[in-house]
């Protein structure tokens, strides 16, 4: 090995010993002020993620009962007007004055109709079957419908139109609309239509308000749904009245457009048909706008779903699966990629018409708060370490410096002996065994024997040390043997009165609740006496493991003596104790010990009261469990 000077060992040793336990330190602390803001960043953005999905589908949850709670009110006058209409079936007709003739009027399609409605409800009779005068008197008695029709539309702002359809095509419908005739044809036969034929005897054989599904409605008013009623008279169908909801307005009073997390919001039906939304997600979705878009033009297409409004049929393939299994599962929360961002989506489900109002946030809005602290945070962390930098730069330098003044100091005066030393090799025998100084030689003298005093003493102490802790564990021993059952390692007798006293002195002064409860295994000398008392000892321990198991660490178990142990349990009312006896008592009939055999226990319970000693709290807990045992065993007892 190549030697080195003593300065330059001592120079290296000083920075090895100052400069890398402090570079490991630091870059340590660095490490882990970049592991935490990471793992601080996950917690704030599955956090943020968790408070999201909690807040978005308490407001779903909200939107839906709020949903359901419109469509009800309507279904209520729905009923209502099937009550009145049916009522006034059952009037007799009194002489209707027809002489107004400007009033109603034929079509030239040969449809009767009322030229100029005005404020009042619009009025339309196919040509199907033949139109004489008495189809104009019906039409004339049909007013009396009119009150009805205008006052249900108007109390609820979110009826579109309320009608009444006749089995014969007369059709009387407010708010007006013009020229029904060229709107419905000359010869329709509203039979044919859902929004009639649903209501049937055949479709509706309760004869209650019913329910379409949403459709577009071919008077150019979008998506709506229609509450049906049937109206009978002696078991006839008259006729449906009908109750037209326009699900924009709708969503209008329950769709929030400002959610927080700038989420977004769509109302769908089970078959995927987009009833509203949030325009903000039209693009992401790929769905024109519909708030505020003309349906006029859909009057000369089939009265049904369109497909242009069907999340599952012309989208992208990853989101038609998405909706297709979000329609049909019952989660409410899913999580959606699209264009490389993934979407939480959250649904509540309308109950009344198994609609799901969606939520759609973009998690990179859940997350931009956490995102940006830790953008903060790495910042600062790199600024540190360029000033982490530039101090090891200072340092360094200063330990260099410092290092050269030390081990000048050290080696020096060594110099100084080694040139002193290297006299005795020319010819002179020299000892290293002595050194000839005399503080030296005591100093390795008193040393030596310093080290035979400590050797002799530090035995001498093991075995004093050894001696009294063998008497100590013994001491020990002897105590526990005094105070715990052999059988059960429970505390015995003797314990428990110590403890009991102890419990009560500490109840009476600081007014606290302290109950006791007995037990006593049922017919355990018959146990002793059928399986043997090898048996009996293991019923009885096996009750003290339920006992241990099923009380609280505070409680204090005890084998009072025999099959019957004491529980001292501070802290509880009486009630409380009964609770717990009885929760033990459940336990051990519970319990098989082999054999077929199974064991019952009986319970005393009793609460301490002013005055109470040992005898005297134990004495009543006793008689609460002879109650017990009077009563038939099995059970637990309350001390009066």
């Amino acid at each position: 090995m190549k030697s080195i000077p003593l300065s330059k060992l001592i120079q290296r040793s000083y920075l090895k010993s100052v400069l890398i336990p402090l570079l490991i330190v630091e870059s340590a602390l660095v490490g882990m002020y970049f592991t935490v803001i990471l793992l601080i960043t996950e917690q704030q953005m599955a956090l943020a993620l968790a408070q999201a999905t909690e807040n978005l589908k308490t407001i779903t949850q909200q939107q839906a009962r709020q949903l359901d709670l419109n469509i009800q009110e309507v279904s209520r006058n729905a009923g209502q007007l099937q009550r009145q209409l049916e009522y006034l079936y059952q009037q007799p007709q009194s002489d209707i004055d027809t002489d107004d003739k400007g009033t109603y009027a034929f079509h030239q399609n040969g449809a009767l109709y009322r030229p100029d409605p005005a404020d009042s409800s619009a009025f339309y009779y196919s040509s199907l079957h033949e139109l004489n005068e008495d189809s104009i008197k019906k039409a004339y008695w049909s007013e009396h419908i009119e009150p009805m029709l205008q006052g249900i539309t108007q109390i609820n702002p979110i009826i579109a139109q309320s009608y009444f359809n006749t089995w014969d095509s007369m059709v009387r419908l407010y708010p007006p609309v013009d020229n029904l005739p060229e709107l419905f044809g000359p010869q329709m036969d509203i039979r044919e239509q859902p929004f009639y034929y649903l209501a049937d005897e055949q479709h509706n054989p309760d004869k209650v308000p019913v329910w379409t599904d949403a459709y577009l409605d071919p008077l150019g008013m979008g998506w709506i749904i229609t509450a049906m009623a049937p109206v009978y008279s002696s078991e006839r169908l008259e006729g449906v009245a009908g109750i037209d909801v326009s699900i924009a307005e709708l969503a209008i009073k329950v769709i929030d457009p400002d959610l927080p997390w700038q989420a977004s919001n769509l109302l769908l039906d089970q078959q995927g048909n987009i009833l509203a939304i949030d325009p903000q997600i039209n693009k992401t979705l790929g769905v024109d706008v519909i708030a505020g878009q003309d349906f006029s033009d859909l009057m000369k297409k089939p009265v049904d779903r369109k497909d242009e409004f069907n999340l599952l049929s012309f989208r992208r393939d990853n989101i038609k699966a998405f909706f297709s299994d979000f329609l049909n599962t019952p989660r409410q929360s899913q999580t959606l990629d699209i264009d490389d961002r993934r979407y939480l989506v959250l649904g509540a489900t309308v109950t009344n018409t198994d609609w799901r109002v969606v939520a759609m946030v973009d998690e990179s809005n859940l997350y931009s708060e956490a995102l940006t602290l830790e953008a903060q945070t790495i910042r600062i962390g790199f600024i540190a370490i360029g000033a982490l930098l530039l101090f090891y730069m200072v340092f360094i330098y200063a330990a260099t410096r410092r290092s050269r003044i030390l081990s000048r100091k050290i080696a020096q005066p060594i110099q100084s002996l080694s040139r002193l030393t290297s006299d005795i090799e020319t010819g002179h025998e020299f000892q290293l065994y002595t050194t000839g100084i005399d503080e030296i030689d005591q100093l390795q003298d008193n040393f030596k024997l310093m080290t035979v005093q400590l050797n002799e003493r530090q035995q001498h102490l093991l075995e004093s040390k050894l001696e009294g802790r063998i008497q100590q564990e013994r001491a020990n021993l002897m105590k526990q043997l005094s105070e715990t059952d052999s059988l059960t390692s429970l505390s015995n007798r003797r314990k428990l009165d110590d403890i009991l006293a102890r419990e009560i002195g500490r109840t009476h002064r600081y007014d606290s609740p302290l109950s006791v409860i007995l037990a006593d295994i049922d017919h355990f000398k018959r146990v002793n006496d059928e399986y043997g008392h090898i048996k009996g000892d293991e019923v009885i321990t096996r009750v003290a493991e339920l006992l241990k198991e099923h009380t609280r660490e505070t409680d204090t178990i005890g084998r009072w003596g025999g099959e019957e142990f004491l529980l001292i349990c501070p802290g509880i009312g009486q009630e409380s104790a009964m609770e717990l006896a009885e929760k033990i008592r459940t336990m051990i009939a519970k319990e098989s010990h082999g054999d077929e055999l199974k064991v019952t226990a009986s319970f005393g319970v009793t609460e301490y009261r002013q005055q109470d000693t040992v005898d005297s709290l134990v004495s009543r807990a006793d008689k609460a469990l002879y109650n017990s045992k009077q009563s038939g065993r099995n059970q637990v007892s309350v001390a009066r």
